[in-house]
């Protein structure tokens, strides 16, 4: 595969995110201490956004804020539709796919 720069390599998972939705997994974050609650922090393992959730003793979301790498969100009325996404994600499937033979023939010349 040919090397991307790591914004590039951000914005292929990005792409990601924005057409599975995020792959989510808990993280500790000893940064973040909600003033009530029990903290829930969940990182998307793509894209390395977070989601800070605050639970109520009934198990209730009190709070819910999500925080982005730089370079993921859109300005206001510039965000691709879904549909959009999965073309654009396509679309990036075959340029791997075409960057993964040409590694693979250099390799086996």
């Amino acid at each position: 595969m040919t090397d991307l720069t790591t914004r590039e390599y951000d914005r292929t998972q990005f792409t990601r995110c924005n057409t599975y939705g995020h792959s989510w997994f808990e993280y500790d974050n000893s940064d973040w201490t909600p003033l009530f609650g029990t903290p829930l922090v969940l990182r998307c393992e793509r894209c390395s956004t977070e989601r800070r959730d605050v639970i109520g003793a009934a198990g209730q979301i009190i709070q819910r804020h999500y925080f982005y790498p730089d370079g993921y969100k859109y300005g206001r009325g510039e965000r691709p539709t879904r549909q959009e996404f999965r073309l654009m994600l396509l679309q990036q499937k075959i340029s791997e796919a075409r960057a993964a033979r040409r590694t693979a023939a250099k390799k086996s010349s």
